[in-house]
């Protein structure tokens, strides 16, 4: 694919993450303007309306405003609809690329022979390294069993011996 075709690929998946950006814009712009500016409708004759929205739009304007959002949304979405179709769909592989899949795959299956070989060696040394750690545990506790169960043969102390008297200069 050549530079600039690629360059004109990537500018209408920009457009069309900046149309799809403009589509939810214009949806969170249109429920919030419908949530703060209707008012209440009396839908029951028996329930009369008792409550008014503070800052609501009179009805002549709301329902102006409204198709005003509606027809934003749907230029927007026939906008968006339009970049989608002129994306390019994926075409089958040249058969260099193909050649090139094939290696691919043959590098991924070394690969993953050479991981699972590897994996081996390691779970390998990993039971070595804890028979040697089981063994040495072994050994320190029979080193220190045989320490506290000896009896102690230290050697007589200082304090014990008296010592020879100084002779005075």
């Amino acid at each position: 694919m050549e530079v600039g075709q690629e360059l004109s690929h990537m500018d209408r998946l920009t457009q069309t993450q900046n149309s799809i950006d403009g589509l939810v814009r214009i949806m969170y712009s249109s429920l919030s303007y419908l949530s703060r500016k209707a008012n209440f409708r009396q839908i029951n004759p028996n329930f009369p309306v008792t409550q008014s929205i503070p800052g609501a739009d009179p009805d002549d304007v709301f329902q102006a405003n409204r198709k005003e959002l509606v027809s934003d949304f749907l230029r927007k979405a026939k906008q968006l609809e339009f970049l989608i179709d002129a994306l390019p769909s994926s075409a089958p592989a040249p058969t260099a690329a193909a050649e090139g899949t094939r290696d691919d795959d043959d590098d991924f299956r070394q690969l993953e022979d050479e991981m699972q070989q590897v994996n081996k060696e390691y779970l390998e040394a990993l039971g070595q390294a804890e028979s040697l750690h089981a063994q040495l545990q072994t050994s320190l506790h029979g080193v220190l069993e045989s320490r506290s169960s000896a009896p102690s043969t230290a050697a007589p102390t200082a304090a014990a011996s008296p010592a020879p008297p100084r002779p005075a200069a």
